[in-house]
């Protein structure tokens, strides 16, 4: 039975017909994939692209043969939700590196990611520790953030730690991060040079502004 849905693409072959799902997040394409399948009665899929880790199987065994509408709708959710979670990881190791201690801790399936980092770019005090951890298979954020400090943190760094947990599970990765760089400007920006404070005679301490 024809139909259409967004992001699917296909074409008849000479045993069925290849159906190309693209996946994409934030405006960006990402990653195709492809499958063969063949349409006579029972559909089967001959062969795939869809990596391992993604229920393929479990998927097809609900809907293929009973509504293959719904089979290729779900099926785009995890891939999508797969690729926008791994593109999220790439783009805050790729752009906002001088934020953390080392590389991403986590899995294929990116559903589990652990990092430590600091919120000053290229510092040298990494006092957070992130796990994020993606419960449900078809959403691109968290359901679940803790961030940790460490045990000499100071109450301010303490509650800091709370307001990043609701961000990253509020806000893609690099979102979160960018906004780390926006309030960092902005301090930046409050805090008058100290020639001009020295050259009017005013000592430099008292004509800096301080943060609250």
């Amino acid at each position: 039975m024809p139909f259409c849905l967004q992001g699917i693409s296909g074409k008849l072959t000479r045993e069925g017909a290849c159906l190309c799902i693209r996946t994409a997040f934030e405006g960006t394409y990402l990653d195709s994939y492809y499958l063969h399948l063949r349409i006579q009665q029972p559909v089967q899929i001959q062969r795939h692209t869809v990596p391992a880790f993604i229920p393929l199987k479990q998927i097809a065994d609900e809907y293929l043969q009973s509504d293959i509408k719904r089979f290729f709708s779900v099926l785009s959710d995890h891939l999508n939700a797969y690729t926008g979670r791994k593109f999220q990881a790439e783009q805050l190791q790729e752009h906002f590196a001088a934020f953390l201690a080392g590389p991403l801790q986590g899995n294929s399936l990116y559903n589990l990611l652990k990092f430590s980092y600091g919120v000053e770019p290229g510092g040298k005090t990494f006092p957070f520790t992130a796990k994020l951890t993606y419960g449900d298979p078809m959403r691109i954020l968290p359901t679940e953030a803790t961030v940790a400090c460490k045990e000499d943190a100071m109450a301010s760094e303490a509650e800091m730690a709370a307001s990043h947990q609701a961000l990253f599970c509020e806000k893609s990765l690099h979102e979160v991060f960018r906004s780390f760089t926006g309030s960092t400007e902005s301090l930046s920006q409050a805090v008058p040079p100290e020639s001009s404070a020295s050259s009017k005679g005013v000592p430099s301490d008292c004509g800096k502004a301080t943060a609250v």
